[in-house]
């Protein structure tokens, strides 16, 4: 089966044991550098964090290695909490992480709450992309930032991934995977009422990094 339609296949049909599967084998170095790049392009080391449709929690463990954030690995799936919950004890990471059940349509945090919001592949499934980015916006700090899309990191990490795809393929799988464009995504955001923004779409994938509108001074990271 192809890998890459394997997995979203997967995250839409919520196959959480295959998801947590293929994470930690031929995606398992996707989120080590996602991790890295958010903390360069947001420059937030501390304060708290939440990764939203989380999963299995890897890329909160990965941020939850390099930095001195408190993150709160967030999932709609009970079975998804339930991974994420062994996935983090297994690292060690209960004092720095903590997994919770919740939607983005509602998060459960109060406003101007958290310093960094990070998710990974989840936005392309929300179901009014429009409402989460305000719920988004909503619990965003001042000085907070988010971080949000879907890619893996590289180029030449979604080549390698491809190139071991093929080798071990014996088959295809053809699922309709959910697809944004820049376009789109700009609509969804100017919609939600969100103007301080940034599209990044290189290599490393499709992301929105978003600063809080009452940031005073002018775009970059802060705490670097």
């Amino acid at each position: 089966m192809n890998l890459f339609l394997e997995f979203w296949k997967d995250k839409m049909n919520f196959n959480p044991e295959r998801m947590d599967e293929l994470s930690k084998g031929y995606f398992k170095h996707i989120y080590p550098l996602i991790a890295s790049q958010i903390i360069e392009r947001c420059g937030i080391k501390d304060g708290i964090c939440i990764d939203i449709g989380s999963g299995q929690g890897t890329l909160a463990i990965a941020l939850a290695k390099i930095t001195d954030l408190k993150i709160y690995s967030l999932d709609v799936s009970a079975k998804m909490h339930i991974i994420a919950k062994k996935n983090i004890e297994k690292e060690c990471l209960n004092h720095k992480i903590v997994s919770v059940i919740g939607n983005v349509h509602q998060l459960p945090f109060q406003d101007n709450f958290i310093d960094l919001i990070v998710s990974r592949g989840s936005m392309f499934f929300w179901e009014d992309k429009r409402a989460a980015f305000k719920e988004i916006y909503r619990v965003l700090k001042l000085d907070g930032y988010a971080y949000i899309g879907g890619g893996f990191g590289s180029a030449e990490l979604k080549e390698k991934i491809k190139q071991l795809e093929r080798k071990n393929s014996h088959g295809h799988d053809y699922v309709k995977i959910p697809k944004i464009n820049v376009l789109e995504l700009e609509k969804i955001l100017e919609s939600a009422q969100i103007k301080d923004y940034q599209i990044i779409n290189d290599g490393s994938g499709l992301w929105v990094l978003i600063k809080n509108p009452q940031t005073q001074g002018v775009w970059g990271p802060r705490n670097l």
